[in-house]
């Protein structure tokens, strides 16, 4: 795991300024932990704050609906995960309970 410092992630993710980075944070949109010689961010963080960028700066998202359009990428986030995990435990079980659980979702359609 990569971990950097705000000088680190300054210079990695562009047109983020101290004072934005200073306000994700402040604003918990970023949550890094801390290290010894500060806040330290790793990729998730790197990610969530490219993003930020991109919905401030390109898509011009003001600050109040940042936290809204995040907590909507957080949630999509965990659905896929679950998804994924539904798959794999469905895949280790047999035809039959997968034809199972096909033909229940079918019916609720």
């Amino acid at each position: 795991m990569i971990i950097m410092t705000k000088t680190e992630v300054l210079e990695r993710v562009g047109r983020l300024s101290a004072e934005r980075l200073e306000i994700c944070v402040t604003r918990s949109w970023v949550k890094p932990r801390q290290g010894e010689r500060g806040p330290a961010f790793d990729e998730t963080d790197i990610a969530r704050l490219q993003l930020i960028v991109e919905l401030t700066e390109d898509l011009e998202v003001n600050d109040e609906a940042v936290p809204v359009v995040l907590g909507l990428m957080d949630e999509l986030n965990t659905l896929r995960r679950r998804m994924k995990a539904l798959d794999r435990a469905l895949n280790a079980e047999g035809e039959d309970v997968r034809a199972a659980v096909i033909k229940r979702l079918q019916e609720r359609r």
